[in-house]
């Protein structure tokens, strides 16, 4: 995981990950990311059959991907929101995605989630949960 933060540009939509306020690499326009709160999310390792990316879905606007054994931390506003991760449209055919509701607060400012595959019979689940931030791998300077 890297100290890095990930966050859509309000202009050109690019997902990017980046340190800190500064450009947008795509459109140039000046990004003052929020610092509210920070929402940190690992994708924990599966099985090397089901080792493919998956979407990442904050309040149902997609933020890249999210690979396996992953980790992203995405600042956000005070506000209430929905996380869900789903497998590409060429991974698993039936894959169901449980998303998971949660508030970012002045009194609760840092989420920690884990995510992963639940194999099933006949579907799988991918599933988010929250975490605390000892299970979060360690940061990594880059």
């Amino acid at each position: 995981m890297s100290t890095l933060l990930r966050f859509k540009c309000p202009k050109c939509g690019k997902v990017q990950d980046v340190p800190g306020n500064g450009p947008c690499r795509k459109c140039g326009i000046l990004i003052n990311l929020p610092e509210d709160g920070v929402i940190q999310v690992y994708r924990m390792g599966n099985a090397i059959g089901m080792a493919v990316r998956m979407k990442i879905y904050l309040n149902d606007i997609q933020l890249g991907y999210l690979g396996n054994a992953e980790s992203i931390r995405i600042p956000v506003p005070y506000g209430h929101y929905k996380i869900y991760l789903q497998m590409p449209e060429k991974g698993l055919s039936r894959c169901f995605v449980t998303p998971l509701e949660f508030d970012i607060t002045p009194a609760y400012r840092y989420a920690f989630f884990k995510a992963h595959i639940v194999p099933g019979a006949w579907n799988s689940t991918v599933r988010v949960e929250p975490a605390t931030p000892d299970q979060m791998p360690p940061l990594e300077m880059t």
